[in-house]
Formats: C-alpha cells, structure tokens, sequence
C-alpha cells in the first residue's frame, strides 16, 4: 500500500452527487482528504498527506465537490512541468539561514497586526488532455478574506500563463483578470486552523502546525513546511509570528539549504528543503525573502517518477507565492 492508493481510495469514498451544489467548501479540504485517507486500513501508522503533490490534489478534490464530476487528469508522457528554481549555494547551514531571516522578520517593515487574509499566486499541476497545452502554466490568484465570526470567502482570478522557463506567454480562456471561483461562507461556515490569532511563540505555532499535519510526536522539517503552507493559506501573519514558525521549521529534523535563487516573480530567495514524513516520493521547498526574512513561497518536487501523474522524479507539481498583494494591484 502506498500515499498514491490511499488517495485514490479516499477520492473513491467522497460522492459529490450527495453535495448540495450551494454547499460550502471548508478550506481545510486538504486536511479532510488525509482524513478520509487515514482511515484506510494500513501495516502501521504514520501522517498521511495528499498524495499528489501537496496542492494539486485539493485543486482536483474540490473541483469535484463543486461540480459533482471527479476526472482524472491523464496527462501526455510528454507534458512538462515548470522549470525548478535555479539555485545557487550558499556557506551558510540551515540554522543560519533562519537566523538571519529572523533578524531581518524584527525590523519592523512587516504588517502591525495579523490579518484574516491569505492573497496568493499559484500554480497547481491539473494536465491536460491536449498536448498543445501541456506548455502553457496557468497561474491563479486566490484571495482567502474571512471574519471573526467565520464568515468569508475565497475568490480566485485567472493571471497571465507562462512557459516553462516562467516567461508569460499569450493564452486563451480564461483571460487574466477572469474570476474562475467565487465561495462565500455565511457566519460559522468558515474553518480555519487558528479562529483567532496565532500567539507568536514556538510552542503556539508548533500546535498548529502539529493539528494541520497529523504528524505526532515525529515532526520532521518537512512536515512543518507543509503546517507553515496551511497556516498562510489563511492568515497574514507579523514578523514575530513567521520567527516563531521558522523555528518550528528550524527545530524538527531532515532541513536542508537549498541556496539562493530569484523566485518566480523576480524576488531575491533563499530556499529550504525538506521531506514530509508521509509522502516521500516529494519533497517540499519553502522560499524565504532574502530581504525582508518573511517566507515568500512554497514548491513541492517529486523526487522519483509519479505513474499516476505521469510525470517524471524533478517534476515541479504545484508552487504558491505570497506577500504579492503589490503584484496583485499591478495586474489589475
């Protein structure tokens, strides 16, 4: 039994001809998946993830909550993936790393407060099944804004396409600016991981991040990269609370530098590998800003070839990129 057949038997067991088309899709789909997977039987125990590549597999859940219709991508051998980052190495280990992105996270230039807002530019591996479009990368922005009494939304926008090499390229449907998805959740609808503001201390940022993953006692790097990529998927967080998440990352095992890169959007980065300890046939890189330390992006990798994807070890399967509002305003 492997993360792969655990996830298909979870798709398997969700019937979207139950959901009532105005249903409201919690934005812990991702987790409720690793729940429907944990429950298949298993040799012993251990977190289960999505096993698609982190983000692709919510891409694919959801769209089939919301439509009532579960396809499975089947991609062309020869479909291509965007190019990995191109890194440079650096002398200093992963602890310095943190360090020095921890210094430059108390200068005061973050946001005041923590805000119930997660803006993000992504990229999520769905194929196609014209090969002519396996080149072009669809990106998306999706904007989580919710309220205290857990009411929100979630809107996401179609943005420019891309080649391989990130180079933004004509496409067609949806023109950038199109809004592809648009979910409003009245009061109490809402489910985040944190209703109220994450204390900015290692051990309240380590429960959260414990709670998104499932992982126990044995948190690895790789496991804390996959908590800190929940937790900004719903909340804008300070200087002091990403220190505090960064230490978590800093303080479980298996965390590697990768070097220093330009991310996906021109910023200057380093990044910061790891592996999840239920899925390792990918690994997971977390891009922190080499000017201001504030974590800036997430990539997943896979690290042997994936069947089902079709996809080959080295592919890129999904990236998210915040603190983009700027870029956000621009494109508008």
């Amino acid at each position: 039994m492997n993360d792969d057949d655990d996830l298909a038997r979870a798709l398997s067991r969700l019937d979207p001809a139950q959901t009532p088309p105005d249903a409201p899709i919690p934005l812990a789909a991702e987790r409720r998946a690793r729940e429907f997977a944990r429950t298949a039987p298993r040799a012993r125990r251990r977190p289960v993830y999505a096993a698609w590549g982190s983000a692709a597999a919510v891409v694919v859940l959801v769209l089939a909550i919301v439509t009532g219709v579960l396809w499975m991508p089947s991609p062309p051998a020869s479909a291509l993936t965007p190019q990995p980052l191109a890194f440079t190495s650096i002398p200093e280990d992963a602890s310095q790393v943190i360090t020095q992105a921890q210094q430059r996270l108390t200068d005061g230039s973050g946001p005041s407060s923590p805000e119930r807002r997660s803006l993000s530019l992504g990229w999520y591996f769905s194929g196609s099944p014209d090969e002519a479009e396996a080149t072009v990368f669809r990106r998306e922005w999706i904007d989580v804004q919710w309220n205290e009494d857990l009411s929100g939304s979630v809107v996401t926008t179609a943005a420019e396409a891309t080649n391989a090499t990130g180079d933004t390229v004509p496409a067609g449907e949806p023109t950038p600016g199109t809004v592809v998805g648009d979910l409003r959740f009245v009061q109490n609808q809402f489910s985040p991981l944190s209703p109220t503001a994450p204390e900015p201390t290692v051990e309240a940022m380590r429960a959260l991040v414990l709670t998104s993953t499932g992982a126990g006692d044995q948190l690895t790097a790789g496991d804390a990269m996959l908590g800190a990529r929940a937790l900004l998927g719903e909340w804008t967080l300070t200087g002091p609370q990403q220190a505090a998440l960064l230490e978590v990352v800093a303080e479980a095992p298996g965390l590697r530098v990768v070097g220093s890169a330009f991310d996906r959007l021109g910023r200057p980065v380093v990044g910061l590998a790891a592996v999840p300890s239920g899925l390792t046939t990918s690994e997971a890189t977390l891009l922190l800003s080499a000017d201001t330390g504030r974590i800036v992006g997430f990539e997943s990798e896979l690290l042997a070839d994936n069947p089902n994807l079709k996809l080959p070890a080295g592919s890129i399967t999904d990236y998210t990129l915040w603190d983009v509002s700027d870029r956000k305003a621009n494109s508008e």
